[in-house]
């Protein structure tokens, strides 16, 4: 039996990459909504920024997971 070293070290660092972001991402995401929250609650108007931050880090998740489903189910392909 052969083990291709390389590819299996490839999938794993990109495999860790991409876990690694996109838990990140999704970090950044929670903390800009609880930003806003936390203005909400204070009775000051949140930031637009805040929110499209939010917005754009939530879609970004999103687009990675629907992306995995692609990858995973041939029906799609």
């Amino acid at each position: 039996m052969h083990i291709n070293w390389s590819a299996l070290g490839e999938v794993a660092l990109v495999s860790l990459i991409f876990g690694v972001g996109l838990a990140v991402l999704f970090a950044f995401g929670v903390t800009a909504m609880s930003r806003r929250a936390v203005a909400i609650d204070e009775k000051r108007q949140p930031s637009a920024v805040d929110t499209g931050v939010a917005a754009l880090c939530f879609a970004g998740c999103l687009a990675a997971v629907l992306y995995g489903l692609y990858l995973i189910i041939p029906q799609f392909h």
